[in-house]
């Protein structure tokens, strides 16, 4: 077998790979492969780095895509899907993940675990330096001190948000900063915010933070706006409506794909698959905001 030839087939090895990570479940595990060679991890880079001839379908795909291996509902799929369409730009391909717990259950651990990608954990609770997590308070006063901490590269290929409460406003802090850019962004939102609200909570009332109601985080109408704002475009919330994922507007252009994207109200969840929902705030004196960004249309 000559280089093309092997070539051809650790392509066909890995894409193999990937779609029996979508296809193979037995209950809620699913087979895959606990340990791989660096030819195969290299391969892997180089399929997501190649984006040529992408099928201009594979947006309206998303949902199919959706797979729980270790993140806490099916977002490792959807990245995977992500990356398999539009690629990465580092190598290796780079993350930065904060809200991880332990990092046991989070939107990374795939990525980094199997697929050799390399980035920055931040969480409350938790130091574990050698998965490279950081017990950090993380704030939108200290984001971007934090990113200068730990050497952070200025565009990484994704970015997951998930803090339970601000998470809008370090988001918005970042992209004001205009010194840290991901290409995809993954971001806890509050689904019983309905979609034609732009709202979230007023982190700066008082010093309490979530207490296990619904008053927390952005409504997807919030979430959608800011990144509009800043060249971000919302393609999925995840069925259990936890999570949403956004795209750099530029890349969905540059594939002529920009008009498939479904509206807000369409992507929105109203009910999520797991039928879950936090009890009604009794505090009616917490503050919503409102119109933070302001929603611009097409």
């Amino acid at each position: 077998m000559n280089a093309k030839q092997k070539g051809v087939f650790a392509t066909f090895f890995v894409i193999g790979l990937l779609s029996m990570i979508w296809l193979w479940k037995s209950d809620t595990k699913v087979i895959i492969f606990k340990e791989q060679t660096t030819t195969t991890t290299t391969t892997i880079k180089s399929v997501f780095k190649n984006t040529l001839n992408v099928d201009p379908t594979w947006i309206s795909q998303i949902p199919d895509k959706e797979l729980k291996i270790f993140s806490q509902n099916g977002e490792d799929g959807v990245l995977l899907w992500i990356f398999t369409n539009i690629g990465t730009v580092n190598s290796p391909p780079r993350f930065v993940e904060f809200g991880t717990e332990s990092g046991k259950e989070c939107n990374t651990r795939f990525l980094r675990q199997q697929l050799a990608w390399e980035g920055l954990m931040m969480d409350g609770s938790h130091d574990i330096p050698s998965i490279n997590l950081h017990k950090e308070k993380v704030t939108p006063e200290n984001i971007n001190i934090l990113l200068e901490k730990y050497q952070t590269p200025r565009l990484l290929d994704l970015l997951s948000i998930d803090l339970d409460f601000d998470d809008y406003f370090v988001w918005k802090s970042i992209l004001q900063a205009n010194r840290f850019h991901a290409r995809v962004i993954t971001i806890e939102y509050n689904y019983e915010i309905p979609p034609n609200e732009n709202r979230l909570v007023d982190p700066k009332q008082d010093a309490r933070r979530w207490t296990g109601t619904n008053h927390f985080g952005a409504g997807i109408l919030a979430i959608a706006a800011l990144g509009r704002m800043y060249n971000y475009t919302l393609v999925y919330a995840d069925k259990n409506g936890v999570n949403l994922f956004l795209i750099q507007k530029d890349i969905l252009v540059k594939q002529g794909i920009l008009d498939k994207i479904r509206s807000v109200a369409e992507l929105h969840v109203a009910k999520p698959t797991t039928g879950w929902k936090h009890p009604q705030d009794p505090d009616k004196t917490r503050r919503w905001i409102w119109n933070d960004t302001i929603w611009i249309p097409d």
